[in-house]
Order: C-alpha cells, then structure tokens, then sequence
C-alpha cells in the first residue's frame, strides 16, 4: 500500500481524494477486478455497504423515497467512505443523482461480451446465494420473471430468472449508463481488456500507470456448466435479439457469429 493511502486510512481520510471514480459496469463485469486493481496505491473498495445501498435504491425505484432523500441517503454515505475509486454495478439506477452531486467524478464502464456475461450470471446465480444480494435479485430478477419458453425448463425448476429477465436487465444497465453518465467523464473498458487498457485508464485518472496493478486483471471465470443445459443455438439467439446493439458496438467482431447463429 502507498504511503499516501496509508495515511489516508490511518488519518480517517483527512487527505483530499486523489481522484474521484466510480466503476459502474454490470455485475460479472469485472468490478472486483478493478477495485482489486486499485486497492494496493488507492483507497478503493467493491460493493461497499451494499445491503443498505440495494435497499435505498430499491426504495427510490418503488417511488417510497423522494429525489431529495436518495440524494441525502448518497451524500452521507460519501462521506463516510470518501472512496477514491468504488465498484459497485447498482449504483446505475441512481446515476442521475450521483452526477448531480459529484460533478468532478469519473466512471469506468466494464462491459463483457453478452454470451460470457449470460453464462457467468446464472451459473453464479445457481451455486451461490449471498443474503445481502437476496432483495436484488429479487427486485431485478424475479420480479421481472414473466414466464419461461420450453428451453428455459432448466431455469423453472430451479428457481432461477427468465433469459429475458437477465438480459433485459443487462441492457438497460448500459442504456442508463449511456443516458446518464456524462461522456467525458466516462470511460468503457471491455472486460477482456482491463490489463491491456490499464495505461488507458491511468491517462482517464492522471495518475501513474505503475500504481495499478494489472495482475488482478482478467482472471478466468469459473467454467460454465449449469447453462449448458440450454440448447446453445436458443440461447445465443436470445443474446442477440437483446444486446445487438451493444454487441455491434462493443463486440464487433462477435457479429458474424451470432448472424450465423441466428439463421
């Protein structure tokens, strides 16, 4: 750890911010790869008091919190972290408060190709099931489940969303980020670049590209297994007919296979 941000903690964070940024890409993106990044020269931290964080935003989206309270609920929670560098996905659906009242903050954007990201949330969704996590994927979810195609029985039966609960979700993440997030202020890094972009991001941020450690960077996810009980060819098809616009954007190279999908 650096000698600045040890008296940044040692001192209670008397020490003005370095810098001021939020990773704001999807969950299964990479944000713990970036906090990780960070944590050694930077006061940095991955989905810090995030039960209480989902629940205000899940209130604020229920209309039970009015604009001035989340914004008072966000305000006070700053200071008390007075993070230089925070991951945490859901704070999207209250970016329009958030660049209200930080005006200087940045934003990295991880964004992972759709079909990795599909496979990496259910199958996280299958074999774990954090309680702090409980009310949101709720809200997100399983609320957001409407029914299941025949080639879905696999999620019926063991209580997981719909393919288009997930994907849906997924895309408004990006849709919100491109609606609300100010465009100089922000930067989009493809997941399976985070280390080949780090001096990229270290421009983004002015500060040293040496201070952040790529060796966190793209660790492999866990193979997939559960999800390959859905016929590949539906569940590519379903990708597409949500994210092809982020996939032409982001992905371009990823269009000719799923155009072969698809026919």
């Amino acid at each position: 750890m650096s000698i600045y941000n040890q008296l940044r903690l040692r001192t209670h964070k008397v020490l003005p911010r370095r810098f001021h940024c939020y990773c704001i890409g999807a969950a299964k993106t990479g944000t713990t790869s970036i906090s990780s990044m960070f944590k050694a020269h930077f006061d940095s931290a991955h989905e810090p008091a995030i039960s209480e964080t989902n629940h205000q935003i899940i209130s604020y989206l229920k209309n039970e919190m009015t604009a001035e309270e989340v914004q008072s609920f966000i305000e006070k929670r700053d200071r008390k972290l007075n993070l230089e560098m925070e991951s945490t996905h859901s704070l999207i659906y209250i970016a329009k408060e958030v660049v209200g009242l930080f005006p200087e903050a940045k934003y990295l954007v991880t964004v992972r190709e759709p079909l990795s990201w599909i496979k990496s949330r259910i199958n996280f969704h299958f074999k774990k099931h954090p309680p702090e996590w409980e009310e949101y994927r709720q809200y997100f979810w399983m609320d957001k489940t409407r029914g299941y195609d025949l080639e879905e029985a696999v999620l019926k039966a063991n209580q997981l969303a719909s393919l288009d609960a997930y994907l849906s979700q997924y895309n408004e993440h990006y849709l919100l980020a491109k609606h609300y997030l100010p465009e100089a202020a922000s930067l989009y890094i493809r997941t399976d670049n985070l280390s080949k972009e780090s001096g990229e991001i270290a421009r983004f941020l002015n500060i040293n590209a040496r201070d952040i450690n790529t060796s966190h960077a793209n660790s492999e996810p866990e193979k997939a297994s559960f999800i390959e009980g859905i016929d590949e060819h539906y569940l590519t098809r379903k990708v597409w007919s949500h994210c092809e616009d982020l996939i032409r954007e982001y992905f371009p190279e990823r269009v000719p296979f799923y155009l072969d999908e698809i026919q």
